[in-house]
This record gives C-alpha cells, sequence and structure tokens, in this order.
C-alpha cells in the first residue's frame, strides 16, 4: 500500500493524475483522456480482462446497493472482462429503472455489446427483452418489434407471454397496425386476468383504449380506458395510474376538449415526477405543449415543446425529439415563421425516415408540403421559384399519401388529402382541389380528431369561396 501511495504521488506532480474528492471518499483520474488511453492500450488484453474482473469484484463488494451509475459501471467492468454473464446479471435488475430514469443509451450501448455465445438460453432470452424495452423507450419500435417477435416465438411461461404481448401489441400500435396490436392485446388482457396481474391488465387495457380509438370504434375506446383508470386506481400513485391520465389528455385532446386534456395531462405529469420518469415526464410536458396549442395559446405551447425537446435531447428521446420539433413547426407555420417551420419539419423528418415510423412521417411530410404550398403563395420564398416550391410539396404530399396508403391511416390518408386540394387550389385547379377537400372531411369525421376536421373544413371554406359557392351547394 505504501509504494502504491508512493507511485500515486508520483505520478500526481508529473501532472499525469489527479487526486479529487466524490461521494466523500477519493477519487484518482487520468487528467487528460488521450493518457488514459495511451496507458490502457499499453497493457495486454488477457491483462486488462484480469483486471477489468478484478474492479468489477471489488466495486460489487464495496457497494451492496449500488447507485444506477455505480450499476453501469460494474457492468461494464464485467462485459470488459469477457464476463457477459455477469454483466447481464448485473444489469437486469435495474434494466427498468435505467430506462425510466433516461439511461436507455447507455443500458443498450451495453447490452448490445455482450456476446449471445457466452450466455446461457435464459440470459439470451432476458437480454433480447431488455433490449427490446430499451429500445421502445427510445420511440424505435421496428427493432423493438422485431426482438419481442424473436422471444415469442421460442417457448415461455403464460405470465411471460402476457408481458411480451403487452410490449409487442404497444409496438404495434405505434407503428400503426391496429388490428394486430389489438389482437396482441386482447390476449395479453386475458393472460393477466389468469395470473391475477392488476399492473398488465391496466397497461394492456390502455393499449387496447388507444387501438380501438385508432380505428374510430370510440365506445370499446372508452370502456378500455375507463377499466384501465378503474384497476390503476386500486394501484395507488403508480406508472399505470400515469399511464391512464396520460390517455385520457390524449383522447381529449383528440376531441377539442382541451382544458380538461390539461387537467389529465397535470395530473399525469405530477406522477411521473414523482415516480421519477424522466422520459414520459419529457413526453407529456409535449403533451401539454399540444393541449395549449390547441387553445390558441402559442407562447405557452412553445414555451412547452422547447422545454420537452431540451429535456428529451438529454435522454436520447429521438422519437420526442421528432415530435417535439414538428409541434414546434406548427407554431411556427401559425406565425407566419414559414423558414422555420420547414427547418423543424425537415429535421423531424429525417428522424423519423431514421426510426422508421411511418405514420408520423407521412404526417410531417403531408404537413411539409403544406408550408411549401403557402411559400409558394407568398412574396417570401427567395431564390426559390414558385413552381419548384409547388413541385416540392407535391412530392412530398404524395410520399405522404403512399405511406398513409401503405400502412392503412385513415387519418394520414385525410390529411393529404386536405393538403392535395391546396396544392390543387395554388394551381387553380378548383374542382381537383374541392374533391379533395371533401373527401379529407369524409375522412376525418369518423375519426374525432377536432383539430384536423377544423383545418379540413377551413380549407374547404376558402376553395368554396373561390368558386363562388357556399356549403349547401357541395
Amino acid at each position: 500500500m505504501q509504494l502504491l501511495s508512493q507511485d500515486l504521488n508520483l505520478l500526481e506532480a508529473r501532472g499525469l493524475v489527479r487526486v479529487a474528492t466524490e461521494r466523500e471518499k477519493p477519487f484518482i483520474r487520468f487528467k487528460h483522456a488521450l493518457t488514459r488511453e495511451a496507458t490502457y492500450n499499453t497493457i495486454l488484453q488477457s491483462r486488462r480482462a484480469e483486471l477489468h474482473r478484478a474492479a468489477a469484484q471489488t466495486l460489487a463488494a464495496l457497494y451492496a446497493q449500488p447507485d444506477l451509475e455505480m450499476v453501469l459501471t460494474i457492468a461494464e467492468h464485467w462485459q470488459r472482462g469477457n464476463e457477459d454473464g455477469f454483466a447481464l446479471e448485473t444489469l437486469l435488475p435495474h434494466a427498468q429503472t435505467l430506462i425510466y430514469t433516461g439511461r436507455s443509451i447507455s443500458l443498450t450501448t451495453l447490452l448490445t455489446r455482450l456476446e449471445r455465445e457466452n450466455l446461457n438460453e435464459t440470459q439470451t432470452r432476458d437480454l433480447e427483452i431488455a433490449l427490446a424495452d430499451a429500445h421502445a423507450a427510445r420511440g424505435e419500435y421496428p427493432d423493438a418489434k422485431k426482438l419481442y417477435e424473436l422471444v415469442l416465438g421460442r417457448p415461455t411461461t403464460d405470465a411471460l407471454r402476457a408481458r411480451l404481448l403487452h410490449s409487442l401489441g404497444v409496438a404495434e400500435y405505434h407503428l400503426n397496425a391496429n388490428e394486430r396490436a389489438i389482437d396482441f392485446l386482447i390476449e395479453s388482457v386475458q393472460l393477466a386476468r389468469q395470473d391475477g396481474n392488476l399492473n398488465l391488465q391496466a397497461r394492456a387495457s390502455s393499449g387496447l383504449a388507444l387501438a380501438y380509438w385508432n380505428q374510430g370504434d370510440h365506445t370499446r375506446a372508452e370502456e378500455n380506458l375507463q377499466h384501465s383508470l378503474n384497476i390503476a386506481l386500486q394501484l395507488g400513485e403508480s406508472i399505470e395510474l400515469a399511464n391512464a391520465e396520460f390517455n385520457l389528455a390524449g383522447i381529449s385532446m383528440d376531441r377539442g376538449v382541451f382544458q380538461t386534456a390539461i387537467e389529465h395531462a397535470e395530473r399525469a405529469l405530477m406522477l411521473y415526477e414523482k415516480l421519477g420518469h424522466a422520459p414520459l415526464t419529457a413526453r407529456t410536458t409535449q403533451m401539454l405543449g399540444a393541449c395549449y396549442y390547441g387553445l390558441k395559446d402559442l407562447p405557452r405551447a412553445m414555451i412547452e415543446y422547447r422545454h420537452a425537446i431540451s429535456k428529451s435531447r438529454e435522454l436520447g428521446d429521438n422519437f420526442s425529439v421528432a415530435l417535439g420539433l414538428g409541434n414546434l413547426a406548427e407554431v411556427y407555420t401559425d406565425q407566419n415563421e414559414l423558414d422555420h417551420a420547414v427547418a423543424s419539419y425537415t429535421e423531424t423528418i429525417q428522424t423519423l425516415r431514421a426510426l422508421k415510423y411511418d405514420s408520423l412521417l407521412a404526417y410531417y411530410l403531408a404537413y411539409l408540403a403544406s408550408v411549401q404550398i403557402r411559400l409558394a403563395s407568398s412574396a417570401a420564398h427567395g431564390d426559390t421559384d414558385t413552381n419548384t416550391l409547388l413541385n416540392m410539396a407535391e412530392r412530398n404530399v404524395q410520399e405522404a399519401f403512399a405511406i398513409a396508403q401503405q400502412i392503412h391511416s385513415q387519418e394520414d390518408k385525410a390529411l393529404a388529402k386536405r393538403v392535395l386540394a391546396e396544392l390543387y387550389a395554388a394551381r387553380a385547379d378548383w374542382e381537383n382541389a374541392r374533391v379533395n377537400a371533401q373527401q379529407a372531411i369524409t375522412l376525418l369525421q369518423p375519426l374525432a380528431r377536432a383539430i384536423e376536421l377544423e383545418r379540413a373544413y377551413e380549407t374547404q371554406q376558402r376553395i368554396l369561396t373561390a368558386l363562388g359557392l357556399d356549403q349547401t351547394q357541395v
């Protein structure tokens, strides 16, 4: 020990390391990352692995109840020490907490490094579930879906099957495969009832409500959401209760009952904050912004959106960042800051393409086209001529409509139809404009999407006015 102290003092005197106090204990760190890497790379790989294993054992002994950062540190030492099984077993008890406190990137990075050939069958299954959960937490639903399907294809218990079916159903819902989502979630609810699992019953019923809502089956949606809320109230201040409030906020917002939506969202936000669920706190802040936008309170909406975007960036939640930027672009559009709107929509679309989130991709492609049409109709489009802007808008809205048809999204089809009406109007093709506006309204009327329906009616009215008609002549 004396020799170690002398060596450390010498290294500190030469400016290679520094001693700092962290957690009321001395910590020794290299002064520069390059010095650390150069020193690390001089050690033989077999010796490195040995030292990492020793570090993992020592830290595990010192911290019987490690905090989350220490969990990640110990697991990384096990992984670098070629003990993938120990690394996984270190992470698994904390995986959900790592995800909901915003550490899903660190968790995914470590899990991805683990070699499956070093794991047994059960460990491999648990690794794939944890990875799927981490992907889902960041909106990477295609990747999550593949892993959930992989695990479901193997023999499993009813309790685990119920949990996997719920997760797969949620992924399918986000990928706009509502019929498949409903099938998975119904089976999940049934298995959860057999097992007496109230938490999972509440979650799966809530997911069912949203899938039914997307299909326009509002009766079943409300029945399942009320059932979810009733169970969640029995569970007390839980993630299930927060989720029920969040989903009630979303449905109220769709209907245009914005003050009620705000009340539900604020209750959800309070619970998420109390439970320490950072990603869902950010997403609920996003929801509040959308509610204030619905109330035409654009300054408050912008504050909520920017706060949510900032927090989601910190958490690596790219899906929520994209959603926030798209929402922010709507505010820019309403404030006639069209160049800012185009920039926000463009960044949103790039992110959604990477995430393969087709439903929102179609939605924001159509909105980008709508802004390009407005730019073409204004004197503020700089060096880009009117025809070029209209042609860009046409490509974007046609892609939006093609995606909407592919994923069978009635709302996205309706939005594309409305923007096509705007495009035809900009080209003075009034009859095609009138037909597309009416088609948009017909598609939207069963869906209870208040804001979109209002915009479709406004578009129709502008076209009818140009034609010298009124609503009675449609």
